[in-house]
């Protein structure tokens, strides 16, 4: 009797240690194959927004958002450092929907490039930032600076670049921008409505290592 109760106190032990295995096992999570493969900077798309020479070698990425008070507040800078640096610099601009309205005015922005009005719409966004909430404003703003309407209304209310704005989210949330404005210039990424003076330290660094390059090829 003894020794029945002994192997059968074994037996459930074994059977109470395979559970057990088999739990752990059904458990553990799956590898994330891509989890090391996170961007380290940000990839241009070619429906991106440019802004100056699009053949300038130093070029400034920002990610931003029409509805950001610091990227209206370093809007100036910006375009200071486009008339400073007409044939060295150009500025490609990657929006991201962080506010109410945001993604409406991205892609009334993107069907405003397709009229080669980018800039002008771009600045219109800006100063009408606490606007963008009203009725027929991205209709109102387009027939301001003379743009096909049927076509600006078509290209809209068709969402042609909503796969574009996902991807540059998608971006963002890879390379870790929880703040816009975010730049990019060179290896360097900093964020925040820096001066301009500021951008001139990043900017003549990345001319001087573009020259150094370029007479040592």
């Amino acid at each position: 009797m003894r020794s029945f109760f002994l192997f059968t106190f074994i037996i459930l032990g074994l059977f109470i240690v395979v559970i057990f295995a088999i739990s752990i096992i059904k458990e553990k999570p799956f590898k994330k194959i891509n989890a090391t493969n996170e961007l380290t900077k940000p990839i241009i798309y070619s429906d991106d927004l440019v802004f100056g020479n699009p053949m300038a070698p130093i070029v400034i990425i920002e990610f931003g958002d029409y509805k950001c008070s610091a990227c209206k507040k370093v809007e100036p800078a910006l375009k200071k450092i486009l008339e400073t640096y007409p044939n060295q610099v150009k500025l490609i601009w990657k929006g991201i929907p962080g506010h109410n309205e945001s993604e409406n005015a991205l892609m009334a922005s993107y069907c405003a490039q397709e009229q080669g009005q980018a800039l002008n719409y771009h600045n219109l966004l800006f100063l009408n930032q606490s606007n963008l909430n009203e009725e027929n404003i991205y209709f109102n703003l387009a027939q301001s600076i003379n743009l096909n309407l049927e076509k600006f209304n078509r290209c809209l209310s068709n969402q042609v670049y909503s796969n574009l704005i996902q991807k540059n989210l998608l971006q963002a949330q890879e390379l870790r921008i929880d703040a816009t404005p975010y730049f990019f210039i060179g290896e360097k990424s900093f964020f925040g409505a820096i001066s301009f003076e500021q951008f001139q330290i990043f900017i003549q660094e990345e001319l001087k290592n573009h020259f150094y390059d370029k007479t040592n090829k």
